[in-house]
């Protein structure tokens, strides 16, 4: 069972104007295009979500997927009692919504209560911990057993040279592998051994982009797959880089520790053991998005003297030490006595969590990363993985939680009338550490405590 709210809050959405005839499984489409669209900014001016309001889209989505429209109209919601009616039924839904409003472009925007979906994130978020976003298997003895699937990695990436250098497109070929295991555990798939293999089993290989694919001929061959993934290159011949993981990853590691220095003043600590392990994570993690920021079958390029994304590796590790110092901030003045513990979170008022920017990181954010995760491997039997759109979707989050912090205090002063406000937004910086975490796990990154 998926624990992505919006698949079935989509559904009883299309279902409102839409039949699924007897035999067709709701959940099997997957991609909706311009048809629906959930929004994660200008969320007041465009609505949290909106549908298309022409006729012809609907035809032509209910045509290619066997619905049948409820109504034959030119226009969707054309009048207020067809949005009375929508608005009517949405009580029924897992998330009801409050208003809708007209938008341009053809297209309605949607608007939900908030109050209920912020209850649902967080307590979704805080039950499951890091399962949050991993798919369940339905319990009873009528549930289905899962499709199988066997992930394996072309022999020639395999074998790996002493010291960590190993050339830098088979590192990428292997990390690619890596993140596909990590988010083949989150998928309804079951990861099989290759003698476990069944002739219902889809074989996915990662491979090179410079291997010639073969006609399928037999039926071992329908059921592989390969995923390709494209080259490392030089910034200015675009021609294959000769540099090894490990070279790159000093380098990228020395990047990393200047911006740090000269952008966010990091702290002047000894060269020890902690200070090479946290050089280590920063070098790691800017290769690893340095690598996958495009799709995988793209050529990747190296980044030279420190020119790369100004909202990379760095900026991501940067807000995830801020999320573990306003904690820990937060734990030490309640060991102080300064606040008292969190209260749990059924006691917490979380209205104070309404605000467009506090919603934006609910929503927008926290709410669909199972979504995100989902739609990684939404083409997988077609050879693609959308490691590219998690990349994004980490540092489009990194982003806004730094806007959040710039714009909203945290930690307040210790007055009656705002610890509410206090403890709301601690189990958001929690909320939005968990998912963060979790999101770079799929990576292979680790997070970092302080910079």
């Amino acid at each position: 069972m998926s624990q992505n709210p919006l698949t079935e809050l989509t559904h009883q959405l299309v279902k409102h104007f839409a039949i699924y005839p007897a035999g067709i499984d709701a959940s099997s489409v997957m991609r909706y295009g311009e048809l629906i669209r959930y929004h994660n900014e200008n969320l007041l001016e465009g609505g949290d979500m909106s549908i298309a309001a022409s006729n012809i889209n609907w035809e032509c989505f209910c045509q290619k997927h066997g619905l049948q429209l409820r109504m034959n109209i030119e226009q969707l919601l054309n009048d207020e009692k067809a949005k009375e009616d929508l608005l009517e039924q949405s009580k029924q839904w897992i998330f009801p919504l409050q208003s809708i409003t007209k938008l341009r472009r053809e297209r309605y925007g949607l608007h939900f209560h908030r109050a209920p979906i912020i209850a649902n994130v967080l307590n979704a978020i805080f039950t499951n911990g890091e399962n949050y976003g991993k798919h369940r298997e339905p319990a009873g003895d009528g549930a289905l057993s899962p499709s199988t699937i066997h992930l394996s990695l072309n022999n020639r990436f395999i074998n790996q040279d002493e010291h960590n250098s190993k050339e830098l497109h088979k590192f990428r070929a292997e990390q690619l592998y890596l993140i596909l295991g990590r988010l083949l555990e989150y998928s309804k798939w079951r990861v099989v051994q290759a003698d476990d293999v069944t002739d219902d089993t889809l074989r996915v290989c990662v491979d090179c982009n410079n291997v010639p694919r073969r006609p399928s001929v037999s039926q071992e061959d329908k059921k592989t797959v390969r995923v390709v993934c494209g080259p490392v290159l030089e910034p200015t011949t675009k021609t294959a880089t000769s540099m090894t993981s490990g070279g790159y990853m000093a380098l990228r590691s020395n990047d990393m520790l200047l911006i740090a220095m000269h952008r966010h003043g990091v702290r002047d600590c000894v060269k020890g053991k902690n200070f090479e392990s946290l050089m280590q994570r920063l070098g790691h993690a800017a290769v690893i998005v340095d690598l996958f920021e495009v799709r995988h079958s793209t050529g990747a390029t190296v980044v030279r003297s420190g020119l790369g994304s100004s909202k990379g590796a760095n900026y991501i590790l940067y807000n995830s030490a801020r999320l573990e110092t306003l904690l820990r901030t937060f734990q030490a003045q309640v060991n102080l006595g300064v606040y008292e513990s969190l209260p749990p979170l059924d006691k917490i008022d979380l209205s104070v969590l309404e605000d467009e920017l506090d919603w934006q990181l609910i929503y927008g954010y926290l709410l669909t990363f199972p979504k995100v995760v989902e739609s990684t491997l939404a083409q997988l039997e077609q050879g693609l993985c959308a490691v590219h759109s998690l990349v994004r979707y980490i540092v489009d989050l990194a982003s806004l939680f730094s806007r959040y912090y710039r714009h909203k205090q945290i930690l307040v002063q210790q007055r009656t009338n705002l610890m509410p406000v206090l403890y709301a937004r601690i189990y958001l910086v929690k909320a939005v550490r968990q998912v963060l975490n979790s999101a770079l796990a799929l990576l292979g990154i680790e997070p970092v405590d302080y910079m």
